[in-house]
């Protein structure tokens, strides 16, 4: 139990805390107070820092700034409580600022605006409001905010997803004449993006080139990540052009179309040509230049043109950003090719640059990805042995890993490790451990994850009990999700529409079709908005459901039916509006359903939703799921007209459409396609084809595809060794099916007794003994038990062995 692994560490953690909290402050008195009094208020300050009230310490803290006589008494009061340890918030910084105006001190008053609330960002605190407050009282002081001011304000209106505000923060910059910087235009692209507005994209980008802003590479990345793959060195063509106009004053065109070059050249001839005039022109824009081309180059793949652009930008004595460097190590571990990132380690040393937490995050990241968590503890023992503490999100990462791949032990070895390490776990943390407890079976046990997350002064957000709810209502524990529930009223947060979303998903795919749409009707008259994710995932869920409308459904016993009224009740205490008429439709009927499917597609286009990939692949992975592949085709056809790319998710889920209603054809042919035109197959779609191809009995087919798929680096799992080994089987092609099994040995892949039984008979009617032999001495090491024909073949083989022996001997 988890409860004994961590007890020892519950006592010590909370022994050296309680030894931490009472350890004596010696910092001295400021001996510059110029009255008893103030003397006696300071005094209060620490004695009521030394028992735990801060809130009250920062009234006092802001009552004697306010009565401050003099600059120098305002400062010291500040540096008294800061050298407390109390974090001087964003309240006091106010009270500061305007009293060193009030003392005619506005040179001081913004220093400490730019230093300390500048610096610190207003907007990370979730201080708006404050902000603007600061924001006009600057304004009426004749304090002037600059671009420094209005890009922090910009990027953390992005960052919460209010691009309005900050599109208009970025016009008021005209009238204050400030041009913003790029870093300004970046972060409301990418805001953009993330609405899907492309369009407003566009404009803003030809908008920040006529004000000769000149873009740099994270903007490059930015519009690299949300564009088509494959067009990434037409867009640093584009870029660099860009730079050599706007940063260079050189006409890019003119450089290339004197000689009529661009019609001699290839793309990658052409990106060479105009870097070469970027590097004779301004070294500190080649930098930036040869920082896109890598990444391009990285992410088109071509590892050995991006090693070499690496070399040739040291070579002509520009400094490499650790941009640069994490782009490479990315793409090298991608690659599986490690060798030549110890000699980037070397070369960045020799730069004065060191490998930081970014690096190893993306290396151990690429190793949790591809599943190789050897290789993730290597990264993590080098790390260490550098001398560099990992960060939450390194532990985050593997553990993560772990718990996918059903290691749980060592993820919780792990997880230990990480806190004797003094790393401070975050709620995100907890999160992962908890979900890898729950994917793990283990979800009795969550509880005590949870309990010792606010044992360690991490209290619970909306978001944490909305994952712990969604996980136990999953794992068909209702009653403990009902008491987190309650805990969670109790605790001032309300359901919101992930919660909703995520129970409603759940009791779709249990084929409780009436209760889902109970708490659907429940959200509403909550007044809960519905999102796109919730479109979608009815959608969906109506879609399967038409492909099970004919099978029977499973029955609810009567204790979840309790637990699930009782859920429903707790919900709807909080729900003070008159009750509705639920949504009903008929779920026995599949014209109706589907009916009722395309009305929700068609609820979608007209809300305020911009249909994005997630939404257009969630609607065809439910008519695929429906068998109903036209409807799947339509659309991906309106999907392509909206400008939207289809992904590997997209075609492999009409795939295995096809491969259902036994069309293989169509799922080849669609394969092909996808290879072609639009985006490589990732390991999801070929193992689907093989799968289709071994069940359609085109043993060929499924060979060469299992084929391109080891030359790729894919690892075929034990499905997919377990198909092919059964098409071969039934195709009677004894030497390839045995050569498969003995490759599913050598990756520990044990086939199922069926299968090994089959391939026995196979071997044994073309007299292959030995053969037969070895496939018996598995089943036996197994400790499996052989069936009569199985049996027989023994007794054969071993009568056959001891008469081989007989002869040699005479």
């Amino acid at each position: 139990m988890i409860r004994k692994r961590f007890a020892s560490y519950y006592f010590t953690a909370r022994k050296r805390t309680s030894v931490a909290c009472i350890a004596p402050q010696d910092a001295p008195m400021i001996s510059t107070v110029p009255d008893h009094g103030k003397s006696l208020r300071l005094s209060l300050i620490d004695d009521l820092i030394r028992r735990g009230c801060l809130s009250s310490a920062k009234q006092v803290v802001r009552k004697i700034i306010a009565r401050s006589p003099s600059a120098l008494d305002t400062m010291s009061t500040v540096d008294f409580a800061a050298g407390r340890g109390m974090e001087v918030g964003l309240d006091t910084l106010g009270v500061v600022v305007r009293k060193l105006v009030e003392l005619d001190e506005p040179g001081l008053a913004s220093a400490v605006y730019c230093d300390r609330i500048i610096a610190r960002g207003i907007a990370k605190m979730g201080s708006f409001d404050k902000g603007w407050i600061l924001h006009d009282q600057m304004n009426e002081l004749r304090m002037l905010p600059d671009a420094v001011t209005y890009h922090v304000m910009i990027n953390n209106y992005c960052k919460v997803r209010k691009v309005d505000c900050a599109a208009m923060l970025l016009n008021n910059m005209a009238h204050c004449n400030l041009v913003p910087s790029v870093h300004s235009y970046t972060s409301l692209v990418a805001a953009l993006y993330k609405d899907n507005k492309f369009s407003e994209v566009d404009q803003l980008c030809i908008r920040m080139l006529e004000q000769g802003v000149v873009p740099d590479h994270i903007l490059f990345l930015v519009i690299m990540n949300n564009s088509r793959k494959g067009n990434e060195l037409q867009l640093t063509l584009l870029m660099l052009q860009e730079i050599l106009k706007h940063g260079c004053g050189l006409d890019p065109s003119f450089l290339l179309g004197s000689t009529n070059l661009h019609n001699l050249m290839n793309l990658e001839q052409q990106i060479e040509h105009l870097l070469e005039h970027i590097v004779r022109s301004n070294l500190s824009l080649a930098n930036v230049a040869f920082c896109i081309c890598i990444t391009a180059l990285c992410e088109s793949k071509k590892i050995d043109a991006a090693l070499a652009c690496f070399r040739r930008m040291v070579d002509v004595g520009c400094n490499p950003l650790p941009f640069t460097f994490n782009s490479l190590i990315k793409c090298i571990f991608q690659d599986r090719r490690f060798e030549p990132v110890e000699s980037l380690f070397d070369i960045m040393l020799e730069w004065g640059l060191v490998p930081d937490m970014a690096t190893y995050l993306i290396m151990i990241n690429e190793c949790c990805k591809r599943k190789d968590v050897a290789s993730a503890f290597y990264v993590l023992d080098q790390m260490e042995k550098r001398g560099l503490k990992p960060s939450v999100a390194i532990y985050d990462s593997i553990i993560s890993c772990l718990s996918r791949e059903k290691r749980l032990f060592e993820a919780e070895t792990l997880f230990l490790r990480m806190l004797e390490g003094g790393v401070k776990a975050s709620e995100n943390f907890y999160m992962t451990v908890i979900n890898g407890y729950f994917r793990n079976g283990r979800a009795s046990e969550v509880h005590v994850l949870f309990e010792m997350m606010m044992e360690h002064g991490i209290k619970p957000s909306s978001h944490s009990y909305t994952a712990l709810i969604s996980g136990l209502v999953k794992s068909n524990l209702i009653d403990e999700g009902c008491v987190y529930l309650d805990r969670m009223f109790r605790d001032g947060f309300v359901p919101n529409a992930v919660l909703y979303t995520s129970l409603i998903c759940h009791f779709l795919r249990k084929r409780e079709f009436e209760f889902a749409f109970r708490l659907v009707d429940l959200m509403h008259r909550s007044q809960i908005e519905f999102d796109l994710i919730l479109y979608v995932t009815l959608v969906r869920g109506i879609c399967r459901h038409i492909a099970v409308v004919n099978k029977r459904f499973c029955t609810v016993t009567r204790s979840t039916e309790r637990a699930r009224e009782k859920m429903f009740r707790l919900l709807s205490e909080r729900t003070l509006l008159p009750r509705e008429k639920n949504l009903r439709i008929a779920a026995d009927s599949p014209d109706a359903m589907r009916r009722f499917a395309l009305k929700l597609i068609q609820k979608i286009k007209e809300t305020r939703f911009t249909p994005n990939l997630y939404h257009y692949n969630g609607i065809i992975s439910g008519f695929c799921w429906a068998n109903m592949i036209d409807d799947a085709y339509s659309q991906l056809e309106l999907m392509q007209k909206a400008g939207i790319v289809p992904n590997e998710a997209t075609f492999t889920n009409i795939i295995a459409a096809h491969i259902r209603v036994g069309e293989i054809d169509g799922a080849v042919e669609l394969f092909n396609l996808m290879n072609a035109n639009y985006c490589r197959p990732d390991i999801v779609t070929c193992k689907t084809l093989l799968r289709g191809l071994c069940k359609a009995g085109r043993e060929l087919d499924a060979s060469s595809l299992f084929l391109a798929m080891r030359k790729r680096g894919f690892l075929p799992g034990k499905a997919s060794y377990e198909s092919l080994l059964r098409c071969f089987c039934a195709c009677n092609l004894s030497n390839e099916a045995f050569k498969i099994f003995e490759e599913m040995l050598e990756y520990n892949f044990f086939p199922r007794q069926y299968s090994t039984h089959w391939l026995l008979h196979i071997l044994y009617e073309e007299a292959k003994l030995d053969e037969a032999r070895l496939v018996l001495d598995m089943i036996l090491g197994r400790c499996k038990l052989p069936d009569k024909f199985a049996t027989g073949v023994l007794v054969q083989t071993s009568f056959g062995a001891q008469s081989s022996n007989e002869t040699t001997l005479s």
